[in-house]
């Protein structure tokens, strides 16, 4: 009977103790609501070149002597470069500030506003390299947009991913001859112009898809060489680009097109004669 008794009493004791065990374990945690700004203003310093990581100097060797703007992720780092050709080395690019947009949840990036200033073309770098200050979560592309000094015509260059800077050009230089048509222009190559491949195309576009197509056809409308470009919504973006062809066996004519997508087929925007060799 006597060890009856202990038993009971050992079992009430443990039961006990386990309840006071459970009595402590703290309640689960509640989610919490995070809220993730729609835009937040982003850090950022000029840099020596030489002193940047290795990749950042690769690429700066691709981009010498060429008109270009991209950025590079090295050592957990988020680097733009801005290069300039040797015609244009009286300017150089600088950043005025870069904003991290964050649209949705699981995607963010980098809206880098730049100008380009006047330099002493003697002294001008042929490349600026920015760091960008730290970020508070992983961007998915950059998207550079230009300005100019009084008396230049702006321009931008967007979209995700690496795009092609804007062309400076000298201050007060009147501009070229233009065939214009919607919301494009295209300055070069000029109307009935002869052309070898590649052939240079220049102007400036924008349109509401943010997307326009460069390209050469053939007097039957056959495309020949095309390139997509990223441009502004609503402010013109400048652009130049090459399209190579096969030469004909004879000079042949055709047409350099700016064309865009429409609601219910593709929408000319501006177009010039021209004849290839």
């Amino acid at each position: 009977m006597r060890r009856l008794l202990l038993i009971m009493a050992a079992l009430v004791l443990i039961g006990g103790m386990a309840g006071c065990t459970a009595a402590r374990k703290p309640a689960p945690e509640q989610p919490r609501t995070v809220i993730i700004p729609e835009a937040t203003r982003v850090s950022f310093e000029k840099i020596d070149l030489a002193k940047a990581p290795a990749e950042v100097k690769d690429v700066a060797r691709t981009l010498e002597n060429t008109d270009a703007s991209t950025w590079v992720r090295a050592n957990n780092n988020l680097y733009l470069l801005f290069s300039t050709s040797p015609r244009n080395r009286m300017y150089r690019a600088e950043v005025t500030e870069i904003q991290q947009r964050n649209p949705r949840a699981d995607f963010s990036w980098l809206d880098v506003k730049a100008r380009y200033v006047r330099q002493a073309a003697a002294s001008a770098p042929v490349l600026t390299v920015v760091r960008v200050g730290k970020l508070d979560r992983p961007v998915n592309g950059v998207a550079f947009q230009f300005s100019r000094e009084k008396g230049q015509q702006a321009g931008q260059a967007g979209g995700p991913g690496p795009q092609p800077a804007a062309r400076p050009a000298p201050a007060g230089t009147p501009e070229p001859a233009a065939v214009t048509g919607g919301e494009a222009v295209i300055s070069e190559p000029s109307p009935d112009q002869e052309t070898t491949s590649p052939v240079k195309v220049v102007g400036k576009a924008r349109h509401s898809a943010g997307e326009v197509r460069v390209r050469l056809v053939d007097e039957r409308g056959t495309v020949l060489a095309e390139k997509s470009l990223s441009v502004g919504k609503e402010s013109f973006t400048e652009f130049e680009t090459l399209l190579s062809y096969s030469p004909p066996a004879s000079p042949r004519k055709g047409f350099v097109e700016v064309a865009a997508p429409g609601q219910d087929r593709e929408q000319s925007l501006a177009r010039v004669p021209v004849t290839m060799k």
